[in-house]
């Protein structure tokens, strides 16, 4: 499990109930790092579930998830993290390729009990 989130106080949330819940997990708070990082990492024919802010310092989540799809495809399974819960904002990110999006403020309950949905799959 990964996630990039530059919101300081919504990362150490995460931080907090993923630890509580047993997960392993990586963080980055900068869309460019998260990038270089992500193209790196070794996944070991697993496909991590990629929690990705779309507003991001450096590279938004959109062109961190287009580098991936095309550079790495198939390889991380994202759910966009974002304050723009229009319509048109979600279908954007499901249009293309997302597994799901989740609109802040985030429920730190409802997260948990979603990535351990997204988890198991």
């Amino acid at each position: 499990m990964i996630y990039v989130e530059d919101d300081a106080a919504l990362a150490g949330l995460l931080e907090y109930g993923l630890r509580a819940h047993g997960y392993r997990f990586a963080a980055y708070r900068n869309g460019r790092e998260a990038l270089r990082e992500l193209l790196a990492l070794d996944v070991q024919g697993t496909h991590p579930l990629l929690l990705l802010d779309v507003d991001l310092p450096a590279l938004d989540g959109y062109s961190i998830f287009d580098a991936l799809q095309r550079q790495r495809p198939g390889t991380y399974r994202v759910v966009f993290t974002t304050v723009h819960g229009t319509e048109e904002e979600q279908l954007r990110g499901l249009e293309a390729g997302a597994l799901d999006y989740l609109v802040k403020p985030i429920s730190l309950r409802v997260a948990l009990e979603k990535i351990k949905r997204w988890v198991a799959r």
